[in-house]
């Protein structure tokens, strides 16, 4: 089976010649030390990942500098984002201060060519021989960029309205961009807006019942309908709607992170039609670890997830910049030798 081939597999309920391998966002210092540059499809050729996908959604829009001594730009949102250590850059103000200032705004255009120009690389490079896929968000990320995070979740108590209406612009956009996507031959579309933190979700369960999971929902149908593969990322503890976030018909659910609280196995056993994805810890293991006891420890989380296939091995969250080059080698090494199927 070539890469391609091995995750449809999975995805489709059947057992493949292996475990498939695939990552969500690679630091680009972690791929600059493998092949030499931060060139991401001869990385992924090169350690033989299953999956490619395009890049944080942000960087599909134009930004231009406030302040590029303080990391500082504005992009085609209008939403002020901050670049320090990490690749994805954090959101720092957005422009709708005011809920008034709802009735001007507009969103950026979903079918400008610089939207595209990563996934359309990728299919050229890639397509029949990975899976390739694009990254965008659903329903949570815009409104509460464009809004602030602080008075969005006010918004859902005291302005519900202007809540439905920027989760629609927010799910109108990513479906746009989907359907071309998925027109131009992509695979999968990943959506990628996080629901929890640590220890809880960023909202009660009932308030994303009411507000987000209806938009994630429109956004899976969507993409299923197109024909194409619909795979959910959501850090954070999740349980409380661990059911509802599978109910919308997602494929794929990506990373189950141990460290907020969220059970793998358990959910593997619990949606049997579910393709989960992670299992090894990007903290600890990853940075920590020597290279002997990161195999160990993806060997156990091996043996305990291969069993009856929709497994496909990731990190708890991506491989940033701390993770020790030669653990993620040894992780990605390890399921070509240990995560073969008899």
């Amino acid at each position: 089976m070539n890469s391609y081939e091995r995750t449809l597999a999975v995805l489709n309920g059947d057992i493949p010649d292996r475990v498939p391998t695939f990552e969500l966002l690679i630091d680009k210092r972690v791929i600059k030390a493998v092949v030499g540059s931060d060139d991401y499809p001869a990385f992924c050729e090169e350690v033989e990942l299953d999956i490619v996908v395009t890049g944080t959604p942000s960087k599909l829009y134009e930004e231009k500098p406030l302040d590029a001594a303080r990391g500082l730009y504005i992009n085609e949102w209008g939403i002020i984002r901050h670049y320090g250590g990490e690749t994805v850059s954090v959101p720092a103000g957005g422009p709708l201060v005011n809920p008034s200032d709802i009735e001007t705004y507009r969103p950026p255009d979903p079918y400008d060519e610089r939207r595209y120009r990563e996934l359309s690389y990728l299919l050229k490079r890639f397509k029949g021989k990975k899976l390739v896929g694009m990254h965008l968000h659903d329903a949570l990320n815009y409104p509460y960029y464009l809004r602030g995070m602080e008075r969005f979740f006010m918004d859902t108590i005291e302005n519900p309205d202007l809540v439905y209406t920027l989760v629609q612009m927010s799910v109108d956009h990513n479906i746009a961009i989907a359907e071309r996507a998925v027109d131009m031959g992509a695979d999968f579309i990943i959506v990628g807006d996080d629901y929890g933190t640590t220890a809880s979700t960023l909202m009660s369960p009932q308030a994303f019942r009411t507000f987000i999971i209806p938009g994630l929902k429109k956004v899976v149908e969507t993409v299923k309908a197109q024909g194409a593969l619909c795979f959910k990322h959501c850090c954070g503890n999740i349980n409380t709607i661990l059911d509802d976030i599978v109910e919308t018909g997602i494929d794929a659910l990506h990373p189950f992170d141990a460290a907020a609280g969220m059970d793998i196995a358990a959910a593997k056993n619990n949606y049997p039609h579910l393709t989960v994805m992670g299992g090894v810890n990007c903290a600890a293991p990853l940075t920590d670890y020597p290279v002997d006891a990161l195999v160990k420890e993806v060997e156990k989380v091996l043996e305990q997830l291969m069993p009856g296939g929709r497994y496909i091995l990731a990190s708890s969250n991506s491989i940033h910049h701390r993770v020790k080059v030669d653990n993620v080698l040894a992780m990605w090494e390890t399921v070509r030798k240990k995560g073969v199927y008899s």
